[in-house]
């Protein structure tokens, strides 16, 4: 590997908690260390475990007693395993079938799993202390992204695999560079020149025409290399930047091929070789001269500096286009770079900014584009806006709260109401727009409502200070939402 990897968080020095060096730590604390030992021998079929000799030699270097440890290992061999053994010879024995016994095998053990299986610590994988356990160590990210990609290959919920490696990828790249991992797993060994062309480019995280002439001409051929090695996060990310960030500054000689290319990764698909048809494997363009015409017209948009005025005439192009996923997050990204201008919203004489409306259609059609937008409105909403009057500035914050309500009839239902909670609970934001929330969901939703929505919710109903003033007699939204809510949920 290369010497890059041997920096900081631990890449190339050995990880905490590998078992193997245990026995050279230093003993500053024996009686500690004594007590994990026998801890650890005190379960059972510990003897079983693959670190029970670095655990002895631990135990004896810090004194401890042979007689002890022995009695410890003995008593508590359950041979568990063994036993398994023993009943599936017995049965194979008995003429059961060996592909049957493996079953019944796979089967118990499988409801065992289930059983046991703890959702909320399997998310952990997700999350960041998930990601910083994965790459903690150059060795331990290796092997996670080797599993992850031969889980890929698999039919059922390969994708989730391969895109759960595209998070950890993303993660370690923020600290370290990865890229001749990523190159080697996605096969780009077998074409050179797309290969040293995308590592050139994925290693400064910058593309460069060059480098993208070489990428075009292997993927405007009659064999392409595999559609993967372009499907690499970063580098989609880098061509919707060059695409669509404002101030991004394309030479048109070249700017046909980076469309070419982004229409190329988010389009075509290939279809693996079938035997028992004896069909060789191909690449399908179906979708592609329709992606590609809508990434050239939504970039023509986006590229050049238009007034609100300008924009409505543009809007019906520019909602054809959004139908398209890879159209739309560049359209999040060209709206996000334009509004967080700190001049934005005092040149804006509009009540919803167009650029903002048009996320509304984003949300009806990508509903996995939810989060992104729900964060650039976060954004814009803690955005200090200091050179708005003070009635405009809840003005605008009263049209992002519409923005987010729209969000939650969308779907996007927790994070919202969970935000809007956190704002109210941290005392920053102005009671008017709390009340203004609740005053706007209650009139969007309808029973039936989860335990979660419930729990989140009708605290805020339920706060004086916020619906005090618009609640009546049992007749408006408010305290028939409370009623339906104390009847439905025994212990809210």
């Amino acid at each position: 590997m290369d010497d890059e990897f041997d920096e900081e968080r631990a890449w190339g020095e050995p990880e905490a908690g590998d078992e193997s060096d245990a026995g050279e730590e230093t003993m500053d604390n024996p009686q500690e260390v004594l007590r994990e030992c026998l801890e650890k021998f005190s379960t059972p079929d510990y003897i079983m475990e693959p670190g029970i000799f670095s655990q002895l030699k631990r135990y004896f270097q810090a004194g401890g007693n042979p007689e002890q440890v022995i009695e410890l290992l003995s008593h508590n061999y359950k041979a568990v395993a063994q036993m398994a053994n023993l009943v599936a010879e017995w049965l194979i024995t008995g003429g059961v079938k060996v592909n049957d016994v493996q079953a019944m095998v796979e089967n118990h053990l499988k409801e065992m799993i289930l059983k046991t299986f703890d959702p909320k610590k399997a998310d952990t994988i997700f999350s960041e202390e998930g990601e910083k356990m994965v790459c903690h160590g150059q060795h331990t990210y290796v092997y996670s992204q080797v599993l992850l990609h031969v889980l890929s290959r698999e039919t059922k919920g390969g994708f989730v695999m391969r895109r759960l490696a595209q998070e950890i990828t993303k993660y370690a790249q923020s600290q370290h560079d990865v890229t001749p991992i990523t190159m080697a797993l996605n096969g780009a060994a077998a074409h050179p020149q797309a290969c040293q062309a995308l590592s050139s480019m994925l290693a400064r995280n910058t593309l460069n025409p060059a480098d993208i002439t070489v990428l075009y001409r292997s993927y405007n051929n009659p064999e392409p290399p595999p559609m993967e090695l372009i499907r690499i996060p970063q580098f989609l990310e880098l061509l919707v930047d060059a695409l669509f960030r404002p101030g991004m500054k394309l030479n048109p000689e070249h700017k046909g091929k980076y469309t070419y290319l982004l229409a190329h990764a988010t389009s075509v698909w290939e279809v693996p070789a079938n035997k028992k048809t004896a069909t060789k494997a191909s690449v399908n363009k179906d979708d592609f001269k329709q992606t590609l015409s809508a990434i050239e017209k939504a970039h023509a948009i986006c590229s050049t500096s238009k007034g609100s005025t300008e924009l409505i005439a543009e809007v019906n192009t520019i909602y054809h286009c959004i139908k398209f996923p890879v159209v739309s997050i560049g359209i999040v990204r060209w709206v996000e770079v334009t509004v967080m201008e700190p001049s934005y919203f005092k040149l804006s004489t509009e009540h919803t900014p167009i650029h903002l409306a048009l996320l509304d259609e984003v949300v009806y059609n990508h509903p996995l584009l939810h989060h992104s937008i729900l964060s650039l409105f976060i954004r814009l909403f803690e955005s200090k806006q200091d050179e708005l009057e003070i009635l405009v500035q809840l003005e605008m914050k009263k049209m992002l709260i519409e923005r987010m309500v729209n969000l939650l009839s969308r779907g996007c239902v927790v994070p919202v109401v969970k935000y809007i909670k956190q704002c109210w609970q941290r005392g920053d934001t102005d009671i008017s727009l709390i009340r203004y929330f609740v005053t706007e969901v209650l009139e969007a939703i309808a029973p039936p409502y989860s335990w979660e929505f419930v729990a989140l919710f009708l605290p805020m109903v339920e706060n004086e200070e916020i619906t005090g003033n618009i609640r009546f007699e049992d007749s408006d939204p408010v305290s028939e939402f409370i009623s339906h809510c104390k009847s439905t949920f025994t212990n809210v």
